[in-house]
């Protein structure tokens, strides 16, 4: 489910970047912040999944955060636009809300019943 979310946030995230390349600062954030969404399967490749159960995505979540974290990417930007701007950019904003919408939303979904039983019927 974290892969189906990352990339639905991904497309979400550069369709808008698209929408906005005229706006430099806009798209350069907004590509950033997509890019960073669709780093954490690659941390999920590492964990051992399947031990961890329903709270496997919270776990890649957590440790993705604290180390090469996918939250840090988004904050360094943010410390950086704060020190070269003086302002932190309204993107990484938007980038970061869906980075966090979708890890929430992996929990619920992902473990729901009409998903188990996707899976059930995918795995017979």
């Amino acid at each position: 489910m974290l892969d189906v979310l990352g990339v639905i946030g991904f497309g979400i995230l550069t369709a808008w970047a698209i929408a906005l390349r005229k706006q430099a600062a806009w798209h350069k954030r907004l590509m950033l912040c997509g890019t960073i969404l669709v780093m954490s399967p690659a941390l999920g490749r590492i964990l051992p999944m399947p031990l961890l159960g329903q709270f496997a995505p919270l776990a890649v979540f957590a440790v993705f955060a604290v180390f090469a974290s996918m939250a840090v990417f988004v904050i360094a930007g943010m410390i950086f636009d704060l020190r070269l701007r003086g302002k932190i950019h309204p993107a990484y904003y938007w980038g970061g809300g869906v980075l966090v919408v979708t890890n929430v939303l992996v929990g619920p979904l992902g473990f729901s019943p009409p998903v188990l039983r996707l899976v059930e019927r995918l795995a017979a």
